[in-house]
């Protein structure tokens, strides 16, 4: 189990990552450099969906640091990140960051699916596109 990641396109748009009990902090702030390498190398906008349906209990850690942490990590490239299936206590601490992050509260979303995730992602994808190309 752990944490994992994969495109979902050729397109390289959205990436999937999923956290599955157990996992710990390391492990996913080691998977977040990684993953956050490769989105800023593709050097073009990129989303993020993030399923944590199966993560089960929050490993030991302060957590609100630690989403802090990730939240600055994140490259510029990237205009959404979706948190799927998120348990109640970590809206509450997303909630804390959106409200202490401008950037997070404009990227962030929720979803129950990954399906709903990738739907909501393209709406702000082309949102975002319509806005490049008439600005152009």
């Amino acid at each position: 189990m752990g944490c994992s990641y994969q495109w979902t396109d050729d397109d390289h748009l959205i990436m999937d990552l999923v956290i599955e009990s157990p996992w710990t902090w390391a492990e996913l702030m080691s998977q977040a450099q990684e993953v956050f390498a490769i989105i800023k190398a593709e050097g073009k906008s990129c989303a993020t969906a993030v399923d944590v349906i199966n993560m089960g209990t929050m490993p030991p850690g302060n957590i609100l640091r630690n989403l802090t942490e990730i939240e600055n990590m994140m490259p510029a490239n990237i205009f959404a990140s979706a948190i799927v299936g998120a348990p109640y206590m970590v809206t509450v601490f997303m909630d804390i960051l959106t409200k202490m992050r401008p950037r997070a509260q404009r990227i962030a979303l929720f979803t129950k699916t990954r399906t709903e995730a990738h739907e909501k992602i393209m709406e702000r994808y082309a949102k975002l596109k319509a806005s490049s190309d008439s600005g152009s």
